[in-house]
């Protein structure tokens, strides 16, 4: 029962933050210069410090509340985070790649920014992606998995991830289901390496390398610090050509699956008693 309500409590609290973060950082708008309020880069750091702020002002209020640390790396963390900054970059490149051999990704027109504005836009992905670690692998997992498990616990978490992507807009059913295996993804990676280490780098690889290093994300176009690459995609939206891009593409669907069935099997290999000895 308690579970169950720190899960609902998690779920609500995404809601708040999403329904009436969006507004108080509006309101901050005004008070910067025309010139500022032009500033693409300035006004995305804007909105993602009030919202990911409070995302992670909630996130260590649940940890002292429910007595847990949220911002545990865990076990070699520096070797989970190796692993998981693998995982993540290589997975969006093989689901562009899958959508390239469809013949659906195509190179933009778009310029690249400068490296400081490029430099500045990979630090505020690793914000964003790491208070969704510490909100929901940090802090609602562990809680979860003192009541019903590990493998309980990583759904449910990945359950709630995606429930939070669908406030922000996420519609497709396909956009759903990847968001889930992605929360899948990290959620193993938090309960495999004990902390958050590996999932926060799975997050920011994948998320940096389709932002800033492919441009993939917006699409078409590319996000308000620019692009390394401009690359777009078009045609079918079962394989990325549509305005949620990647996310709504079965491509995306393939790379998660073949990240997440081998880390699966090595998380059970790890729990399984050793033979004994003749």
């Amino acid at each position: 029962m308690i579970a169950l309500l720190v899960l609902a409590i998690a779920v609500l609290v995404c809601g708040f933050v999403i329904f009436y973060g969006l507004p108080v950082a509006e309101g901050l708008v005004p008070m910067l210069s025309a010139a500022q309020q032009q500033n693409l880069p300035l006004l995305e750091s804007l909105f993602s410090a009030v919202i990911f702020g409070m995302l992670l002002v909630c996130a260590l209020v649940g940890g002292v509340l429910c007595r847990v640390n949220p911002l545990r790396p865990g076990a070699k963390p520096a070797k989970m985070a190796l692993i998981g900054l693998a995982m993540g970059a290589s997975g969006i490149c093989v689901a562009a790649a899958y959508a390239g051999i469809h013949g659906s990704l195509f190179r933009g027109a778009g310029l690249p920014r400068e490296a400081g504005v490029l430099l500045w836009g990979v630090a505020i992905i690793f914000f964003q992606a790491a208070t969704e670690e510490v909100y929901f692998r940090g802090w609602l997992q562990p809680v979860l998995a003192r009541r019903w498990g590990a493998e309980s616990a990583v759904v449910a978490a990945a359950l709630a991830f995606a429930a939070l992507h669908v406030m922000g807009g996420a519609r497709s059913p396909t956009t759903l289901v990847n968001l889930f295996l992605g929360g899948l993804l990290f959620g193993v990676l938090a309960s495999y390496g004990r902390g958050i280490a590996g999932a926060v780098a799975a997050h920011f690889g994948w998320n940096a390398t389709e932002q800033i290093l492919l441009g993939l994300d917006p699409n078409p176009g590319f996000g308000s610090f620019g692009a390394l690459l401009d690359l777009e995609l078009s045609g079918a939206p079962s394989w990325g050509g549509s305005d949620e891009g990647l996310n709504a593409s079965v491509a995306m669907t393939i790379a998660l699956l073949a990240l997440i069935v081998p880390l699966l099997i090595m998380a059970r290999e790890r729990k399984a008693p050793a033979a004994p000895s003749a």
